[in-house]
């Protein structure tokens, strides 16, 4: 077999207790093809033993056609239509293809790793479309050929930001991550108006990359983004001191101190 890639470090791991999860759902057409070994090299294995902790499954769409179409219509379709070259091929699917991890608070990134391997070695078998399902993101054949095997890690490849087109009264358009529950840590979000954007996103990403290089940032904690502004870390209560954004994760709030 060949030779394993780096594994992606953690430099500032606390351990916290809680549980990473990741979750990649492939598409395809047709039964996948043979294809070739899983070479460590070719798709990024960062170890042959980590392949052990994954959950791999295969499922037809006439098992359950409620729940196969339920990732590629609604809200998902309309980001399909943003990500995919081709979202068509997604009508023509009818296999689903799922690869889930769950791991108790990682010293590395190994498993995050080890899921886009295997989805990089699904789509040289015939898989046409990949949805990141914490991040809510989906690739397509090309886009995941791009990923270099021996990659460092990228926060943009594995987290989404997102700011909501309708704002909240008192609190304004809600800015987010979505895709920490990968590091076993807590989505950061706030309220932003229009003129803050520019702020407010390189906030939220030095939070993230913070937590994704496995610091643990307390509630309480002061933040300060530049001279002028100083922002303090709260739990984020959905409905209560923030809208519901359905992120399937606990976060933090940022809020102006």
């Amino acid at each position: 077999m060949s030779d394993t890639v780096s594994v992606w470090p953690r430099p500032d791991w606390q351990p916290t207790g809680s549980r990473a999860a990741m979750m990649l759902l492939a598409f395809s057409e047709d039964p996948l093809d043979p294809g070739d070994d899983l070479s460590a090299s070719r798709f990024g294995l960062p170890s042959h033993a980590a392949i052990e902790q994954l959950d791999v499954r295969t499922h037809a769409r006439e098992q359950d056609p409620g729940w196969f179409d339920e990732w590629r219509t609604d809200a998902l379709r309309h980001i399909a239509e943003d990500d995919l070259a081709d979202p068509a091929s997604l009508d023509a699917a009818r296999y689903c293809h799922s690869i889930r991890i769950e791991v108790d608070d990682p010293r590395d990134l190994g498993h995050v790793q080890v899921c886009w391997a295997v989805a990089s070695w699904l789509m040289t078998r015939g898989c046409r479309a990949i949805l990141d399902g914490f991040a809510c993101r989906w690739w397509d054949r090309d886009a995941v050929s791009r990923l270099s095997p021996g990659r460092p890690f990228a926060l943009d490849d594995e987290v989404r930001f997102i700011c909501e087109t309708e704002a909240t009264p008192g609190f304004g358009h809600a800015m987010h991550t979505r895709g920490m529950l990968k590091f076993a840590r807590p989505d950061v979000i706030c309220g932003v108006e229009p003129s803050a954007i520019g702020l407010m996103e390189r906030v939220l990403r030095r939070l993230a990359r913070m937590q994704a290089d496995g610091a643990v940032i307390p509630v309480g904690q002061r933040l300060r983004a530049d001279e002028s502004h100083t922002f303090v870390i709260e739990a984020y209560r959905p409905g209560a001191n923030g809208p519901q954004v359905h992120l399937n994760n606990d976060a933090l709030l940022v809020t102006a101190a």
